[in-house]
């Protein structure tokens, strides 16, 4: 994946709108040995997968960076400055260890924050595992750019994503500028659209990592798309 990736239009919007553009997206991946080439980033290709198949985004910016405040925050505010992205999606450093300081970050980078994003994250994460209180995710605003903090085990990233990305096009057509409430600016007919809840259990946190016992949670409306543990 390089630093500048092409992703599948997006269909099934009204012709003329703003919802037409493409919505370019940057991809910070925040951690240490990561950065030193110690272990293969997995959860920003995941991710980069994610902003093709499920938002029909296109990848403009993807950089490794070492759990460092100052890395991720210049990071943030070059990719919203010079390049002017719709969207930065971070993953990793978002837990309670010292070197965690992705959503400090982000705060410092930001103009406004957007706090419900995260929470809405955890709501749907707490259906899978009470760990998922843990996270210090925060997602907000610079310029008219919406940043987000994304957990940085790839099938909790996957999770929270689908739990955000139906109203992800929303809220950066706002940001933007559009007028949301007029018959042109409201964004129909995503492309999207999260699958349909099987009649199955869906979920268990068994492949989070963080030593929680496997929960089987029941496939209604809200919990088919959760994520377990921000970490």
């Amino acid at each position: 994946m390089g630093d500048e990736t092409g992703g599948s239009s997006r269909q099934g919007h009204a012709p003329g709108s703003t919802a037409e553009t493409m919505i370019t997206v940057g991809i910070l991946t925040c951690s240490d040995r990561g950065a030193r080439g110690e272990r293969a980033d997995v959860s920003g290709p995941t991710l980069h997968n994610l902003v093709l198949d499920r938002l029909g985004g296109v990848v403009r910016q993807y950089r490794v960076v070492p759990d460092d405040r100052s890395a991720i925050e210049a990071a943030i505010r070059e990719w919203a400055d010079d390049h002017r992205l719709d969207l930065v999606l971070t993953t990793g450093g978002t837990g309670l260890s010292p070197r965690d300081v992705t959503p400090d970050a982000t705060r410092a980078a930001c103009d406004r924050e957007v706090p419900a994003i995260a929470q809405a994250m955890v709501l749907a994460s707490l259906r899978i595992t009470p760990y998922a209180m843990l996270t210090r995710a925060t997602a907000g605003i610079r310029r008219r750019t919406l940043v987000v903090n994304l957990p940085g085990n790839p099938k909790a990233l996957a999770e929270n994503f689908d739990t955000i990305v139906e109203v992800l096009p929303h809220a950066i057509d706002i940001i933007r500028g559009v007028d949301t409430h007029g018959g042109g600016g409201h964004r129909q007919g995503h492309d999207h659209a999260r699958p349909a809840a099987s009649a199955s259990p869906v979920r268990t946190s068994a492949s989070h990592d963080h030593g929680a016992p496997a929960r089987t949670v029941s496939s209604d409306p809200i919990a088919r798309d959760v994520g377990g543990p921000p970490c």
